[in-house]
């Protein structure tokens, strides 16, 4: 990744007197690549500064923090902060500072100011930030295939959600990107399901959402499954699943540059509306993916972002049967000129078990 472009890239946002300081993890490691426990970045007009403690100062000698000017290991950080930040001058700092630095910015220089000039720059992803995603989509799909492998009658909704994550790291994630949801028959409908001990049986609806992080980027995928559903409830659950898929393929029409990212959501809803399923449709559409799981842009009803060039984002429609069960379809895509692109190659139909 080329930190010291977007170090340098912050810098010129910045007048005169301004400083910007940064203290969000994902902040800290789209700036430098760090992912340790604590560190703050400063960068003013002229200048860059990496600030940690004793304990990574191994781990810092492993990174290439040539993009600062200084590296600094301390531990009085508001000692620091009044060292190489000139009296009177304002602190900038991003949306999702954590509280504890705004405080402490706010006693030493008062009101700090919310900057967006961190994440408008992770919300266009570089061609090296989208080759990493899909790369993660890429283990997700592949993790997702092993596991399939392992469903069997009398296997927990927690035996493959911690059965994912063992075959994730396996295949080269690092980690989840979230807690793994299994969920069987009326559990899959609510949509952020809490894995239980409940078996799993013949004639079961299995709703899977999971993640992983590569490299520090992170992927999001959710499909379905008929574990050995027959009859009349195997096409009602076949029919309604297809109607979803229609509703994210013609959202997916939607998504150009430039376009407003409501119109994606109206269009899921629409579909939907149109089969007399739309009230069962209670969440967002989809949402930004990258550094974190959850970012913008968010494809809602009330959004007014638009979509541009070099976005990640996820269309995820789903509708939910109180007590019966869930259908759910997510794949990570990247906004083009041409239109949204697929990052994986899973093929998104009802997988028959």
């Amino acid at each position: 990744m080329n930190f010291a472009a977007r170090v340098k890239k912050v810098s010129a946002a910045l007048k005169k007197n301004e400083f910007f300081y940064a203290a969000d993890p994902s902040d800290i490691f789209y700036l430098s690549g760090f992912s340790g426990t604590f560190a703050k970045i400063i960068i003013t007009e002229k200048k860059s500064f990496f600030i940690t403690d004793s304990r990574y100062k191994g781990v810092t000698d492993g990174l290439n923090l040539s993009s600062f000017n200084d590296v600094i290991i301390t531990s009085g950080l508001k000692d620091t902060l009044k060292k190489i930040t000139p009296s009177g001058s304002k602190a900038l700092i991003s949306p999702n500072t954590p509280l504890g630095d705004y405080l402490r910015l706010n006693k030493e220089r008062k009101n700090p100011s919310a900057s967006a000039v961190i994440s408008s720059m992770r919300l266009i992803k570089d061609k090296e930030e989208i080759e990493t995603i899909k790369a993660a989509v890429k283990i997700n799909e592949l993790t997702v295939q092993a596991l399939m492998k392992k469903i069997k009658a009398g296997v927990t909704e927690r035996d493959l959600s911690a059965e994912f994550e063992y075959l994730a790291k396996k295949l080269g994630a690092s980690s989840v990107s979230f807690n793994t949801i299994v969920a069987f028959d009326e559990n899959a409908a609510t949509p952020h399901a809490i894995v239980s001990d409940r078996k799993l049986q013949k004639g079961s609806l299995i709703l899977l959402d999971c993640g992983v992080k590569y490299k520090g980027y992170c992927s999001d995928l959710t499909r379905v499954f008929s574990f050995g559903i027959i009859g009349t409830r195997f096409k009602e659950i076949q029919r309604n699943y297809n109607i979803v898929r229609n509703a994210k393929k013609t959202a997916l029409k939607a998504v150009k540059d430039g376009n407003m990212a409501v119109l994606a959501d109206r269009e899921a809803r629409r579909v939907l509306f149109e089969r007399k399923l739309d009230k069962f449709f209670t969440h967002s559409l989809g949402h930004g993916l990258g550094i974190d799981i959850h970012e913008e842009p968010y494809v809602n009803s009330k959004t007014k972002a638009l979509f541009r060039e070099g976005m990640v984002f996820t269309c995820e429609p789903g509708i939910y049967f109180e007590g019966n069960y869930g259908i759910r379809i997510e794949d990570d895509y990247v906004v083009t000129k041409n239109g949204p692109v697929k990052l994986g190659s899973l093929d998104d139909q009802l997988i028959l078990l």
